[in-house]
C-alpha cells in the first residue's frame, strides 16, 4: 500500500514529541513493506528517494519559514500566523504532489507551517484522510495553554479557533493520543462528523538491561528531557531540586530559550549536569542510566513522548498532573504525579524518592509492562483498521 504522511517537521529538523512519533510511524510502515511518501518543510524544495521512502520538502511562501519561528520576535509571528492559516502556496504544492503520487491514505499530523488549507487539498485529491492531533494548535496559535491561563488571551484567539474549525471541517477519521485532547476539541466543536478514536502514541520496544551510573554520579539519578522553555517547567524543577536534602543528581537534556537562565540557576552546583541537545541514541543511554525521569510541565500536555520512552526503558516517571499525563503515569505503579505548577508538591514527591530509593526498584517492574501494548506494529495495524472504517 502507498501511504502519504504530512507533518511540518522531519529530520534533520526537530522540535518536539510529535516529530519523534512521526519518525516511528514512518519506520513502522516501511518495516511492514508499505510505500511511504512524506511531505514536510525544507529550506528549499527538494525530493529525496530511498527505496520505498520518498520525501518531498516544500517551502510555502510566507514572511519566514516555520523552521525559524522560535528565533523570530512576537510582532513578526503575529504577521506570520494569518498568512500560514490561508497559505495558498502550501495548498497548491501539496495538491500537486498528491495528484502525482496518488496515495491510498493520507495521514496528517502537525500542519503549522504548511498551512491549514491542506485538508482541502486532500479532499480535492480524492484521498482517504486520517488526521492525528498532537496539541492545541488549532485552538491557540502558540499551540500552548499554560496552567492557570486557560481562557483565550485575546479575541484574536477565538477568531483563529473559529477559522481553523471551519478550514479543517471533519476529516473522515481523527486520532487523538489521549482522551483529554479528544475531549478538548469536542468541547470546542471541532470535527463534528468525523469518526474519532483514542490511540496512544507508538513506541519501538527494545527491552535492555539498566546501565551503571556514570562516573561520579551518586544517590538518586534524576533526568529531564525536553525543550528548555518556561512552559516545560524546567526552572520550577531546578528550584525544587535546590530544596532537596540528601544525595541526588539531575541530568538536563535539551536546548531552548531559557538556557542562560538555567545556567545562572545552576551556577557551579555539580549536582546539575547539563548535556545540551543530544541525538536519540544518546538519549536512550541516558534513560538507562537514570532512576527517575521528571516531566514538570506548566502547559497542558497531550501524551508526552518522553513518558513513553522513559517507561519503555523501565524508568519511573514523576510528572505534573496536567492534560493527558495521568492517562500514562499511575501513582505508586509506574511513577507519581504532582500538582501542576506547585513547587512544594514537586519537592515532596522528589524528597520521597531521595529518602526511599527502594521505591525506584518497586516501581520499575511495572514501567515496561505499562507501555508494551503500544508497540509500533500494533499501532500501524490499529491505524489502518480505523482508516478502513470510512471506506467500507
Amino acid at each position: 500500500m502507498k501511504v502519504c504522511i504530512i507533518n511540518s517537521i522531519y529530520l534533520p529538523y526537530s522540535r518536539g514529541g510529535a516529530e519523534v512519533v512521526v519518525e516511528k510511524i514512518i519506520t513502522g510502515f516501511l518495516r511492514q513493506g508499505h510505500q511511504v511518501v512524506l511531505i514536510t518543510l525544507g529550506r528549499k524544495p527538494a525530493v529525496e528517494r530511498v527505496h520505498n521512502f520518498t520525501i518531498y520538502r516544500v517551502r510555502p511562501c510566507n514572511v519566514f519559514s516555520f523552521l525559524d519561528i522560535n528565533r523570530k520576535p512576537t510582532w513578526l509571528r503575529a504577521l506570520w500566523h494569518p498568512l500560514d492559516v490561508y497559505n495558498f502556496s502550501g495548498y497548491w504544492q501539496i495538491k500537486k504532489i498528491l495528484r502525482q503520487e496518488k496515495p491510498q491514505i493520507v495521514f496528517t499530523h502537525n500542519l503549522k507551517g504548511l498551512g491549514y488549507l491542506v485538508p482541502a487539498a486532500i479532499r480535492r485529491s480524492d484521498c482517504q484522510h486520517v488526521h492525528t492531533i498532537h496539541d492545541v494548535q488549532l485552538s491557540r496559535p502558540s499551540g500552548i495553554i499554560l496552567y492557570g491561563q486557560e481562557k483565550p488571551f485575546l479575541i484574536l484567539d477565538k477568531v483563529y479557533e473559529k477559522i481553523c474549525r471551519k478550514l479543517f471541517g471533519s476529516p473522515p477519521v481523527v486520532i487523538s493520543p489521549s482522551r483529554w485532547l479528544q475531549q478538548f476539541y469536542r468541547r470546542l466543536g471541532f470535527f463534528p462528523q468525523s469518526a474519532q478514536f483514542v490511540l496512544p502514541n507508538p513506541i519501538i520496544l527494545q527491552r535492555v538491561a539498566k546501565q551503571p551510573a556514570s562516573s561520579g554520579a551518586s544517590g538518586l539519578r534524576l533526568l529531564f528531557v525536553g525543550q528548555l522553555e518556561a512552559f516545560k517547567g524546567i526552572t520550577l524543577l531546578l528550584q525544587a531540586c535546590r530544596r532537596l536534602t540528601g544525595d541526588w543528581t539531575l541530568t538536563i537534556v535539551g536546548d531552548g530559550g531559557k538556557l542562560s537562565e538555567i545556567d545562572r540557576l545552576i551556577g557551579g552546583d555539580k549536582r546539575f549536569i547539563r548535556t545540551g541537545w543530544v541525538d536519540r541514541k544518546r538519549v536512550t543511554q541516558l534513560y538507562l542510566q537514570a532512576d527517575v525521569t521528571v516531566v514538570p510541565s506548566l502547559c497542558y500536555e497531550n501524551s508526552p513522548t518522553v513518558i513513553y520512552e522513559s517507561l519503555a526503558a523501565n524508568v519511573p516517571v514523576i510528572a505534573a498532573d496536567i492534560g493527558g499525563v495521568a492517562e500514562l503515569v499511575k501513582d505508586d505503579y509506574n511513577g507519581f504525579t504532582f500538582a501542576a505548577g506547585n513547587e512544594q508538591s514537586l519537592v515532596e514527591v522528589l524528597q520521597h524518592f531521595v529518602d526511599h530509593p527502594e521505591t525506584v526498584q518497586r516501581l520499575r517492574k511495572n514501567c515496561f509492562v505499562s507501555v508494551r501494548q503500544y508497540s509500533i506494529d500494533r499501532y500501524i495495524k490499529q491505524l489502518l483498521s480505523y482508516a478502513d472504517t470510512r471506506t467500507r
